[in-house]
């Protein structure tokens, strides 16, 4: 390992003699433990003095790695949130929202046939960029998604409402021919938790504030067109309101152009690709006993997808799951050998097709299981994914390498990595939905 080790912000270090004798190279983001205490406990001899040339030898050795690239790069402080930034954070918020939802057409929206829309909710009008604590940001602008609808709607009305008064928002909704709710979270019900403030944290509530949930409710009782976009760093669960609305984004922490790519989406300028990162169940019984007070806690290794696959458990989403306005057709999955060494290796490829009307890029997803190991093993994991860009129409071939290495698990009794002679299955699809994937088996025999 040619990098440098350092520590979590501010707790990360208990004891300096402990850290800086098991490896640990900086303090962050200020010496605590690293400044007078270190210096102390060289002088007292328990901290050796190689031990601290080789921790600063470390930390040069990147400095100088790469400080010639810094230079070389013309890498100067007024390209920072410039136009190749500001172009690529649009982008990144463009590709991460995910369309969970769209029944009845609702979206995307034809600005041309619309005359008024309502934008309801107080995060709607809030600069909302997740944590507050050691992941904070701070971009010179941030595009909300008020701002970002108003920019894009033309000539169509854009009537906000902040949620405050239900009767009010109800009224607004009912005259608007559109309505999109931004409701979701915010650093102080998700962010790092920072015990001399006593906020943020973990949720202990998967679902919406009860404020958001009558929000939407009341809203979507009035017009039949209620797009909810919603904002978190993590899983939502969506009873009792889910079914009342036509459409639902996953929009997260989208960034400092995160209003202007909702805006992209929502009026069909970009076509939604996004997949789920993770798992949405449908309610925190679905999941492991969560207790945020407790002192220890013992999980085993199945988490997200291979945990609901582990136990037969439906998710409300599952984990690679995302729609579009497009739809795509999978087929044809294919196999260069259906026998490798434990050395091989061999191809996996399958054809997909736009079978809608308009172009789009799609996620295909590759992911492994097994039949017949000696030890208990995930039921498939996720081992490789392609974006695809297709045409309506159009049908072009993913290929996926797939190596006998990709099939390990790791012995802890023999320390060492275990390719096991057995049966294997491949499956392809859009997401991690069992129904949803094509699959064929091939054997590893022999080296």
């Amino acid at each position: 390992f040619q990098g440098f080790v350092i520590s979590d912000f501010l707790y990360g270090v208990r004891n300096a003699v402990a850290a800086v004798n098991a490896g640990l190279d900086i303090e962050m983001p200020i010496p605590i433990h690293f400044g007078r205490k270190l210096k102390q406990a060289v002088i007292d001899g328990k901290v050796p003095e190689p031990a601290i040339d080789e921790a600063v030898t470390r930390i040069l050795r990147q400095q100088l790695r790469f400080s010639p690239l810094e230079k070389k790069s013309g890498y100067r402080r007024e390209r920072v949130a410039g136009p190749e930034h500001t172009a690529l954070a649009r982008e990144v918020a463009q590709k991460g929202i995910v369309l969970l939802k769209n029944e009845n057409s609702a979206l995307p929206l034809n600005h041309e046939k619309l005359r008024k829309i309502a934008v309801v909710g107080r995060l709607a009008n809030k600069t909302n960029l997740g944590d507050r604590g050691s992941s904070s940001v701070r971009p010179p602008y941030a595009v909300t998604p008020l701002k970002g609808i108003r920019d894009r709607a033309g000539s169509v009305s854009v009537v906000f409402d902040n949620g405050s008064s239900i009767s009010r928002a109800r009224r607004i909704a009912k005259e608007a021919d559109a309505v999109i709710v931004v409701a979701g979270f915010t650093w102080r019900d998700e962010g790092e938790y920072i015990r001399e403030f006593k906020i943020g944290g973990d949720r202990v509530d998967l679902n919406l504030s009860p404020k958001h949930i009558g929000l939407i409710e009341a809203v979507s009782s009035v017009n039949d067109r209620c797009i909810v976009a919603l904002e978190s760093g993590s899983a939502i669960t969506m009873d009792p309101w889910k079914d009342r609305v036509p459409a639902i984004l996953m929009i997260w922490y989208p960034g400092m152009e995160g209003g202007s790519a909702l805006a992209d989406i929502l009026f069909g300028d970009v076509n939604p690709s996004g997949k789920l990162p993770i798992t949405f169940p449908r309610s925190a019984d679905q999941l492991f006993r969560f207790d945020n007070r407790a002192r220890s806690v013992e999980y085993d290794r199945y988490h997200g997808y291979r945990y609901f696959d582990k136990h037969g458990l439906e998710p409300l989403f599952p984990f690679g799951f995302g729609l579009s306005y497009t739809t795509y057709r999978y087929e044809n999955l294919r196999l260069s050998s259906e026998t490798i060494g434990r050395s091989g290796k061999f191809k996996v490829s399958i054809d997909v097709t736009n079978t809608g009307a308009r172009a789009g890029e799609e996620i295909v997803q590759l992911y492994l299981g097994c039949k017949g190991s000696k030890v208990d093993r995930a039921v498939k994991e996720l081992k490789g994914f392609r974006r695809v860009s297709l045409k309506p129409g159009e049908t072009r071939t993913v290929t996926f390498g797939v190596a006998a290495s990709d099939l390990a698990y790791y012995d802890m009794d023999t320390s060492a990595w275990v390719i096991e002679e057995i049966e294997y299955i491949v499956y392809v699809g859009p997401s991690s939905k069992q129904e949803d994937l094509l699959s064929a088996s091939f054997k590893v025999a022999g080296a």
